[in-house]
């Protein structure tokens, strides 16, 4: 699984035109290969946004690349909606035991990020989590966990997060017909 992460720096006055630009990446469902996005506001930078897309392989990401995302970026007005923005991308390494992260996209209000190979503890408060590794630097991790509003709280022997996200509902896209 390929996992893009993506964070902007946003103006106070982009603040709307972004998340309004941000919902109409829903076409991205129609392309093979695509598995799911959420995004939302890093609540330590509230001007900052991040986004996690989740690609079956790179294969399936470049054919979107190369045919589609300009279309729809261009099509959303995005470019005109931020100041700076970072992309990167890795590759799964593992899932939480139990509970894959893509089975959570549809019910996760808060994405906690760490950039390293986090070793937290799985709790049920927890709905899901992925350890990734860079495609680029095979010594940058990012581990990314999904967490109902209420029950995203670090445990006193966890690293906190590099990023607490508040997702928006309206950036969610997750593929039709199921993420497995």
């Amino acid at each position: 699984m390929l996992i893009k992460w993506i964070t902007c720096k946003v103006s106070e006055s982009q603040k709307q035109s972004f998340s309004l630009a941000q919902e109409k990446w829903r076409p991205l469902e129609r392309n093979e290969g695509f598995l799911g996005q959420i995004g939302g506001w890093n609540q330590d930078q509230p001007l900052e946004s991040c986004i996690l897309a989740f690609w079956e392989d790179m294969q399936h990401y470049q054919s979107f690349m190369e045919k589609d995302h300009d279309q729809i970026f261009h099509q959303s007005g995005q470019s005109q909606t931020y100041e700076a923005i970072s992309v990167k991308i890795f590759s799964k390494i593992v899932d939480m035991d139990e509970r894959n992260i893509l089975d959570a996209l549809e019910n996760g209000d808060i994405l906690r990020v760490v950039r390293a190979k986090d070793r937290m503890s799985e709790t049920e408060a927890m709905l899901g989590r992925v350890v990734a590794q860079s495609q680029k630097n095979s010594m940058e991790y990012l581990t990314a966990s999904l967490w109902k509003r209420d029950s995203s709280q670090v445990n006193e022997n966890e690293q906190p997060p590099d990023y607490s996200v508040i997702l928006e509902p309206a950036w969610r896209i997750v593929k039709k017909g199921g993420t497995k």
